[in-house]
């Protein structure tokens, strides 16, 4: 073998251990946050995200707006939404009402990035002409920041735990 050949096989052998090396810090990332969660956690989690469907289904709108939040990872930051997310999610709630939910899954992975995931039904068979009702999902990201649980918004650039999908 050649001398470029023989430093290309390094380039990507290195490569890809400095892949599996970052994948492998995630995984113990993961297994440590979850391993200092309690059943209190999962309640108080679950309690959250359960109470916004609630209030959906109920028409409340401005209250879970009210109570969504933006979390920064870099930053652990938590804020409340700002006037364009919380005008989106607005947008989103009304054009698809909660008629009924279904929690598909939820899954913990680090204190600012945990999937809560529903199935929403938001047109009755009847209302959508079909003989199925019209359905879409809805996710948030609740986090636990300073030991307590605030309920977020999941954006698309966020991570989410593929192993539950």
């Amino acid at each position: 073998m050649n001398k470029i050949t023989i430093l290309l096989l390094a380039s990507i052998l290195i490569g890809f251990t400095a892949c599996s090396s970052r994948k492998q810090s995630r995984n113990e990332e993961v297994a440590e946050f979850r391993s200092q969660l309690t059943i209190e956690d999962t309640t108080t989690m679950l309690k959250l995200c359960d109470d916004a469907m609630e209030a959906l289904k109920a028409k409340n709108i401005d209250k879970v707006l009210a109570s969504l939040c933006e979390y920064t990872d870099s930053t652990k930051e938590v804020k409340p939404l700002s006037k364009e997310t919380a005008q989106r999610y607005r947008r989103q709630f009304t054009m698809f009402p909660v008629l009924s939910y279904e929690r598909k899954y939820y899954s913990f992975q680090l204190e600012g990035c945990n999937d809560v995931k529903y199935e929403v039904v938001f047109a009755t068979a009847e209302q959508a002409g079909t003989d199925q009702p019209a359905k879409t999902a809805y996710m948030f990201n609740p986090v636990k920041i300073d030991g307590q649980w605030r309920l977020c918004v999941k954006t698309a650039d966020e991570e989410i735990d593929k192993t539950m999908h």
